[in-house]
């Protein structure tokens, strides 16, 4: 059996699919179309987000049995046309689940503490106390929304720290830990100071917040998306800081990314980017928060073992 390697990937998950007897082709560059034919003759294909794996793509691999991403989403893959062809998609949220809490952790308590504008004040020879009073996180409400992998793991760490912790997944019930509270989309809006999104990226989360999500709070709030771009619409969040509906943002993921994250300065900003970016009230981080040495190493020993365990059922 051969595993094609379209991306780089962690030397622990290269060595568990050699020792599971499969042979690896790395090729982390070449185009689709200069594929020799022996790529797809692959029983095993492993991938980050350097192409979309689509229905055509998928169609020329007669033998391939399992697509394993180095990552927490598998929007990137066309999973029907996987099913098609009877192919098991694997991903490993778990790998990178406590380095997405801890930096969603670090943007909020950066934000409350306004961290970005003091530092930059003191650089500038002004010493500004009063106006740079920030909260503590105990005295606040914290809504998640989203509660897979990454957003329990962000709820535990916060529940850890004596936070109220609100919680709605639309696709979820009873799954609330501790004095956490599982609550309608409505009533988190009503109740929450912070919000922070973890929702997987499809057609319906499609800016899920939007002019409606952000003007639906009861309260202001301090905003955290650190999973998908396209989830937040840039020009609804732009008018929510201006109006005040929205006291910060720490955003990890942009609507205006490429699909494979590799940049966002390759072509002209929209002018709702280019705003968003001199606010000193926005905490703007270039997809890093699942991305540590730790985060790297586990994805790499988790995916190597579902990949082997998945052969074995066929």
């Amino acid at each position: 059996m051969t595993a094609l390697l379209l991306d780089d990937t962690h030397p622990f998950l290269e060595e568990a699919l050699i020792q599971g007897g499969l042979d690896l082709i790395r090729d982390y560059a070449s185009p689709l179309l200069d594929f020799p034919d022996s790529y797809f003759d692959s029983t095993v294909l492993v991938i980050r987000s350097r192409m979309p794996i689509n229905a055509k793509f998928l169609s020329q691999f007669p033998h391939l049995k399992v697509i394993g991403r180095l990552g927490a989403g598998l929007e990137n893959i066309d999973l029907v046309q996987a099913e098609l062809q009877g192919i098991t998609c694997i991903r490993v949220p778990e790998g990178n689940a406590r380095a997405v809490a801890e930096h969603s952790l670090a943007m909020l308590l950066s934000a409350l503490n306004h961290l970005p504008r003091a530092g930059a004040e003191v650089r500038k020879g002004i010493w500004s106390r009063e106006a740079n009073k920030g909260r503590e996180l105990q005295a606040l409400k914290i809504g998640i929304i989203g509660y897979g992998v990454m957003g329990a793991e962000f709820s535990r760490l916060l529940y850890s720290m004596g936070v109220q912790v609100y919680t709605y997944d639309k696709y979820r019930f009873d799954y609330a830990e501790g004095t956490m509270i599982e609550c309608s989309l409505e009533t988190l809006q009503s109740e929450v100071e912070v919000v922070s999104i973890h929702l997987p990226y499809n057609k319906e989360t499609h800016y899920f917040a939007g002019e409606t999500f952000f003007n639906d709070f009861a309260k202001p709030v301090h905003f955290i998306n650190t999973a998908r771009g396209q989830i937040t619409n840039t020009t609804a969040l732009l008018a929510a800081l201006e109006s005040g509906h929205v006291l910060s943002a720490g955003l990890d993921v942009l609507e205006y990314e490429k699909s494979n994250f590799t940049s966002l300065f390759e072509t002209e900003l929209p002018d709702a980017l280019n705003a968003l970016l001199l606010l000193d009230n926005v905490i703007i981080t270039p997809h890093i928060a699942g991305w540590t040495q730790e985060s790297f190493e586990k994805m790499g020993r988790d995916l190597g073992a579902k990949i082997l365990a998945a052969l074995k059922t066929f």
